[in-house]
């Protein structure tokens, strides 16, 4: 094998490995900011079904003593909603709990809606999932629905 074969497959394989990093990151946008918590979504995982958006968002919470449901510390959560545009409601279809900032370290607890018919939440006003209807919900795509 010549050199620049050697050369020409290690760019290849560089190129590859960008490619594929590229793809997997998310464009996170804040929500809302309240007091040391911040709510912030992923524009890249709205998916329309219907009159609903799926679409996910993270929680980070830096204050120490924060516990999951299992009794563990975390510091960020990482949550999949429902969100139905016509009657202002949610379901939480899963959620992550990690142990360091934006979803990263240890996935210390997590929770799965069952697969039976779970029931929908009414949107409080303010909140920052008002906030993720009003940008997911918003487009001619949604009114249409």
């Amino acid at each position: 094998m010549s050199a620049i074969s050697v050369m020409f497959r290690f760019v290849l394989f560089s190129l590859c490995l960008l490619a594929g990093t590229g793809a997997a990151r998310a464009e996170w946008a804040e929500l809302m900011k309240d007091e040391e918590i911040t709510y912030v979504w992923d524009k890249d995982s709205v998916r329309a079904v219907h009159v609903s958006r799926i679409a996910w968002t993270m929680t980070n919470n830096p204050a120490k003593g924060v516990k999951a449901p299992n009794g563990e510390e975390y510091q960020s959560s990482m949550a999949r909603w429902r969100i139905n545009c016509k009657t202002d409601s949610f379901i939480k279809l899963s959620e992550s709990y990690y142990a360091k900032l934006d979803g990263k370290g240890r996935e210390v607890a997590f929770y799965e809606a069952a697969d039976w018919r779970p029931r929908d939440a009414a949107i409080r006003p303010g909140s920052y999932l008002a906030m993720l209807k009003k940008q997911i919900c918003t487009s001619a795509d949604a009114a249409s629905s």
